[in-house]
């Protein structure tokens, strides 16, 4: 029906406007005003409340003409025709129209307003609900009524809740203190003959969380009798006082002594520990103890609250639970395993100096929890928690490997030394090798694996006889590096295959309190004063007396011992050196084959310049990229010094590379080792770096090239092949010692 009529309004609107807007010229102003008189297009009513209609103004009014109403939603509201009058339906939005037909005089017109109606409010006041007193009664052999004798000391009765649990009291009350009162240990003495009562309050919170808080007062009887005859003492006691035991053995108590056979039941004695112990928890029938996990002291309380011969005794004895802190291969190390921890001979724990020694020992396997002695779970093939430091000797060859740490402390160092004939040990995790406050190492070679990093520890140490391979995604992460001296006065070596040490630590040479250099396989590192220039060397004297071309691995690209000179031939693009510095780690194999035939160095922080004294060929030349800069072209026809500058807060790596700057360059030849003129495209014959206010690096007179003083400026040297630290000591590049 209501369809209908909205159709056949529709349609008497067609018909009244149909001829009175063909002939008419004027037309009349319309509008909606609400009862202040004020225009109005959008309107707010609620369902269940009065809604006044606004009120529809024609101007001029005596025009003769109809007005017809119309809504857009007859659900929301329903409009009458003719009158306007609005019928409020369901919450939602309409348009109420009012159409003027038009008259010979005036033409068709029409206004609106817009309707919204909303819902109701709920305005009944939320009452928080009223906290209420639990059912609860007291554990007593009568039922509210405890009765005792003058001089009996005994434990307040437990209030048991509706559904069994114990109730916690907040406060308690004795009426009649003459009577009965309470002790500083909590517990009911009987002075005197009488009646009195004692209240137990417990407080209750409210479920809403508003914080309300209702006392609930529970109370039973106190009858107190005339003493009975005296009774004797029972004279119980333990056959030990104090027991200790270590974490993961197995727990003996000591014998409960009772020289007068008494009989206890569960009516007369019972065995209780502390509320919240973590250490132990008895049976408070049998006395039979648990271990909870926990480190440190528990006291096990046997009572006997007498009968009819004897009177009410006690007896304690004190737990005292220890570990070494130590797990080992998932095995927890305690004085019943310490002399053979794997069943197998090769691991040996000495609790007094806190020493590990491993022969020819291969751990693997996960940590168990030390509860109480740690927040959480650390997987570690060797996880240590005692506050001593750590000490780990080494026989033989020995390997470690763990799919989280392999050596994890939570806060000692640890010492790692090699036995009588030395010893070596081998460190893989998928995480981090070694994680500890401090590492230091000597007469031994460590070798440490972790996708994280190979150490990570506050400081690292390497003193005497000691050598360490450290690979990881950091090899060693450390806020300071001490390098010692052997006895012999050979120098120490700290070693990375394929990778960094983090940047921004502070490695410390102890002999002169000198910083010392980030150590990378495959690229040279200068560490110069802020007033001396560096001048880095492309050969380096081996052991053997032979030459070692450090710049390159490329067999195009050659050392000339004529001229002193790089040859280069190997052309890079700039896109290819951007994505190594970006994506590689300097000194890696993926970095070596990416970028054969550029020399890799480090500038310090600061600001200065790089000055280069080069020749490049036609077609060619070369490329400075500083880490994190553009590249920047050098072009020089004949030798001579070119430079570019620098200002960096940070030291960064630099890499120098041949490029080919047009067409018009010679294609390259296939170069081998036999190759005895290879292509050139450019000459490299002396590199310095020269920080702000350096003395002039450019002397009128010939330059020459200055031989590496390794102990003294901290150079170190290297051709992605041996690692040479000092004289005497070569490497290869996945740091086995050559010599």
């Amino acid at each position: 029906m209501r369809k209908f009529t909205q159709l056949l309004g529709l349609a008497l609107v067609a018909l009244l406007l149909l001829p009175q807007s063909i002939m008419a010229e004027q037309r009349v102003t319309m509008y909606f005003v609400d009862g202040s008189g004020n225009r109005v297009r959008q309107v707010t009513a609620t369902i269940g409340e009065e809604f006044i209609e606004p009120t529809l103004v024609v101007e001029p009014a005596n025009t003769g003409g109809r007005v017809v109403y119309e809504s857009t939603d007859y659900n929301v509201a329903n409009v009458d025709m003719m009158s306007g009058d609005v019928t409020l339906g369901t919450t939602g939005r309409a348009t109420i129209t009012a159409t003027f037909g038009g008259t010979e005089e005036y033409g068709v017109n029409s206004a609106s307003y817009q309707l919204i109606v909303e819902a109701a409010q709920d305005t009944t006041p939320v009452v928080p609900p009223t906290p209420t007193c639990p059912e609860a009664r007291w554990n007593l052999p009568a039922d509210n009524v405890l009765t005792l004798h003058v001089g009996d000391i005994v434990s307040v009765p437990e209030l048991m809740g509706g559904a069994g649990s114990l109730l916690y009291l907040s406060m308690k009350y004795i009426d009649n203190i003459r009577v009965a009162e309470l002790t500083e240990s909590d517990m009911i003495w009987a002075r005197g003959v009488g009646t009195t009562t004692f209240t137990g309050t417990v407080l209750q919170g409210g479920a809403d969380g508003s914080g309300q808080t209702l006392q609930c007062d529970y109370i039973f009887t106190i009858v107190v009798e005339e003493a009975a005859p005296q009774k004797a003492d029972p004279q119980l006691s333990f056959s030990a006082t104090e027991v200790n035991v270590e974490l993961g053995e197995t727990f003996v108590a000591p014998t409960l002594l009772n020289p007068h056979n008494i009989e206890f039941t569960a009516m007369n004695s019972k065995w209780y520990t502390n509320w919240d112990s973590k250490i132990a928890s008895v049976n408070e029938m049998t006395g039979a103890v648990t271990l909870l996990g926990g480190v440190g002291k528990e006291t096990i309380t046997f009572e006997f609250t007498g009968n009819d011969t004897y009177k009410g005794g006690m007896a304690s004895y004190v737990i005292n639970v220890t570990t070494s802190g130590l797990v080992v291969g998932g095995v927890l190390v305690n004085n019943g395993n310490a002399g053979d921890v794997l069943n197998d001979g090769s691991i040996v724990w000495d609790p007094i100096t806190h020493t590990l020694t491993m022969t020819n020992a291969a751990i693997s396997g996960a940590n168990i929890n030390l509860t109480g002695t740690t927040t959480q779970v650390i997987n570690a093939a060797i996880y240590y928690a005692d506050k001593y430091p750590l000490t780990v000797v080494l026989n033989g060859g020995n390997t470690i490997a763990n799919t989280d740490a392999g050596i994890y402390t939570e806060n000692a160092p640890v010492v790692m030394r090699g036995g009588k004939d030395g010893g070596s040990i081998r460190i893989s995790a998928s995480t981090v090798g070694v994680k500890a406050e401090a590492f230091k190492i000597y007469r031994c070679y460590v070798t440490t694996y972790g996708n994280a990093a190979g150490v990570a520890v506050n400081e690292l140490a390497v003193a005497t006889g000691g050598n360490l391979v450290a690979q990881g995604g950091i090899a060693a992460q450390a806020n300071s590096l001490v390098l010692a001296e052997d006895n012999d006065g050979e120098g120490i070596s700290i070693l990375t295959a394929g990778v960094v040490f983090k940047k921004g630590t502070g490695f410390v040479n102890v002999t002169d309190g000198k910083q010392v250099a980030f150590v990378e396989i495959g690229k040279v590192v200068v560490v110069p004063t802020t007033t001396e220039v560096t001048t880095i060397d492309f050969t380096q004297t081996d052991p053997e007396g032979d030459e070692t071309v450090i710049f390159s691995t490329s067999v195009n690209d050659t050392y000339n011992e004529e001229t002193g000179q790089l040859e280069i031939s190997t052309s890079l693009t700039d896109e290819q050196v951007a994505t190594a510095m970006e994506t590689l780690i300097p000194g890696s194999s993926e970095w070596i084959d990416m970028l054969p035939g550029s020399l890799v160095f480090d500038i310090p922080a600061g600001e200065g310049t790089v000055r280069i004294q080069c020749m490049t060929l036609p077609g060619y030349t070369l490329q400075v990229k500083m880490e994190g800069k553009a590249a920047v072209s050098l072009t020089q026809v004949s030798l001579g010094w070119a430079e570019v500058s620098y200002n960096v807060v940070e030291p960064i790596h630099v890499v120098i590379y041949l490029h080919v700057a047009s067409g018009s360059a010679p294609a390259r030849i296939a170069a081998n080792m036999e190759d005895t003129d290879p292509t050139v495209g450019a000459y490299i014959q002396a590199v310095k770096i020269a920080p702000k206010n350096a003395p002039d690096p450019n002397p009128t007179t010939a330059i020459e090239i200055i031989e590496a003083n390794q102990g003294e400026n901290g150079k170190i040297l290297m051709n992605g092949q041996l690692f040479i630290i000092r004289e005497g000591r070569v490497f290869t590049a996945t740091g086995a010692q050559v010599k």
